[in-house]
This record gives structure tokens, sequence and C-alpha cells, in this order.
């Protein structure tokens, strides 16, 4: 009866843990989604991708540090030899897929853009698959499918040309979808020891401290014109970069790289459904029918309760962290 009661409350607890990280990256995707409804309008209107990227990161990294030395001190604690790592995942990551997606948005079509970087749930399986002892049982590379097929026709992907268009535009794309892979999977990595929080705070200020070098801080109190723009750039700094990638790294924390970022493809949903009710565009039968092909993927995923033992949050549970180095389960 013990035994039984320990399984119980074992599957209780998995079933938790996965729902947790479901929600944490739904949440993410929907963020995401609304910040890049907001983000193409400041560009329409004439702003820099890069300067929005910019101001982003850096208007999101003080938003950051301010309320976490108010209310999570403990999270501002790095070692310092770990430092070089945050760098990394600041500016390759984290400044990087800013900088690729906002610049391929701004040279094609969104869907097109959309469509380029969701190369990177296929790459992320690939390289945990092969180099972070991720299993990828039929279930995961079933809803694996589902989900890219249904960003294809969310995005309405058949009516994207990728041989015609812009070749710049596309190339930012592609570089979107690696600096994305490298994001995720680094934060996985560095997810061992820190909290989802010491992740976003630290990739921010790398990321923003890379764009100040690059580009000067005195573009940035030129960013906005008017009460308007300077409103959807404070919301892309806090609800379009704190929230998502914090959520993020949480999904991240508890389902690990290759579930989390299946269930992320849920953006382009939550950015249809925006230009629906607030934009006035129409959603054909294939965006529906999209649409439910990645719910579907979320479900299975979801369905997966198990805990997997080589997660962060698993590890870190399990006292199997030594410095960035693991040892694997027994």
């Amino acid at each position: 009866m013990e035994t039984s009661g320990n399984k119980r409350a074992m599957s209780i607890r998995s079933s938790s843990t996965t729902t947790r990280g479901v929600i944490a990256c739904l949440g993410a995707a929907a963020a995401w989604g609304a910040n890049g409804v907001a983000s193409k309008y400041l560009m329409n209107m004439g702003l820099s991708p890069f300067v929005l990227s910019q101001g982003r990161l850096t208007i999101a990294s003080i938003i950051t540090v301010i309320w976490l030395a108010l209310r999570k001190k403990e999270a501002l604690h790095i070692r310092l030899g770990h430092v070089w790592h945050f760098a990394l995942l600041g500016t390759i990551g984290m400044a990087g897929v800013n900088a690729c997606y906002f610049e391929a948005i701004s040279k094609i079509a969104t869907a097109a853009a959309i469509l380029v970087e969701y190369i990177a749930p296929v790459l992320i399986a690939v390289y945990a698959r092969l180099f972070m002892s991720q299993r990828m049982g039929p279930v995961r590379w079933a809803a694996l499918f589902l989900a890219l097929i249904g960003c294809y026709f969310v995005v309405g992907g058949y009516n994207v040309d990728l041989f015609n268009m812009n070749f710049t535009g596309l190339m930012w794309g592609l570089g979107a979808a690696v600096t994305y892979s490298f994001y995720i999977v680094y934060s996985e990595y560095l997810l061992r020891v820190y909290s989802p929080w010491t992740i976003l705070l630290y990739a921010l200020i790398f990321g923003s401290l890379g764009w100040n070098l690059a580009l000067g801080p005195s573009t940035l109190p030129k960013m906005g014109w008017d009460f308007t723009s300077w409103t959807l750039i404070f919301l892309c700094s806090s609800l379009g970069t704190i929230v998502p990638f914090g959520l993020f790294a949480l999904g991240v924390e508890l389902l690990r790289s290759t579930r989390a970022t299946i269930i992320a493809t849920f953006e382009p949903i939550s950015a249809g459904i925006i230009a629906f009710l607030f934009l006035g565009e129409k959603l054909s039968v294939p965006q529906i029918a999209g649409g439910i092909s990645v719910l579907v993927a979320v479900i299975l995923v979801q369905r997966e309760k198990e805990i997997d033992e080589l997660s962060p949050s698993a590890l870190k549970k399990h006292g199997q962290v030594h410095g960035l180095v693991f040892r694997r389960p027994e």
C-alpha cells in the first residue's frame, strides 16, 4: 500500500509539473504573439528593427534589475566563472534572435519570417537527441510534426514563395531560427544551476550591453515620437519581453527544450487571434485547421506526464549538478 501511495503521489507531482510547464510555455507564446503585432506596427511607422531591439532589451533589463532587487535578491547572484556563459546567452542568443527576427519581418512578410524561424524546433529536436540525451518517442515526434504543419497553415505558408522572396530577409529569418535554437539550448544548460529569473536577467543585461555598444545609447531617447509609440515600446519591453522570456525559461526548466519549443509554436496562433480581434483580419479555414493541429500537438505534449530525469528542475532537486557539470542518474 505504501508503494502504491508513493507511485500515486509521484504521478500527481509529475502531472502537476508537466501542466505548469505547458501553461508557462503557452503564456510565453501568447505574449510573443502580441509583441509581434505591436513590433510590426512600430517598424511600419519607421522605427529601425535594430533600434527597437536595443530599446526593448535595455528597458526590459532595467525593469528586471529593479524588480529583482526589490523582490528576489538571490536571483542577482551568479558565479564569476560563469559570466562568460551569460555573455554568450545574451549576445548571441537574446540580442541575436531579436535582431534577426525584427530585421526579417522588416524585409519579408511576417508569415514568411515566422515560417522560417520555426525551423528551430526541428534543429533543437535533432541537437537534443544527439547531444543532450533527450528521448524523442513516437508521441513527441507526432506532436512536433503536427505543430510544424499547424504553423505552416496558420501563417499561410502555402501562399509564401520562399524561392522568390527577398533573399536578405530569408537569411535573417534563418538567422532567427539558429539564434533562437541557441538561446533555448543554452538556457537549458544554465538552468541546471540557476533560476529562470537569473537566466532572464543576465540574458537581458548582456543583450542590451551588446546593442548599446554597437549603436550607442544616444539612439534610445529618439525611439518614440508620441504617446502611442512610447506606450507600445514599453509594452514590448515588459509584457512582450520580460513576461514571455521569463515564462519560457520556466517551461524549459520543467519540460526541457524539445517539449517547450513544440508548445511555443502556439505563438502564431495567438498573433492571428490578436490580429483578428483588434486589427479586423479574417481567419481562413486553413488557418483555423492549422490552429487545431497545433492545439492537438500541445495536448499530446501535455499528456506526457512523466518528469524527465535530466530536466534542469529534476537535476537540481536531486542534487546531481556540480557547477555546470552533472552526474547522470544511475
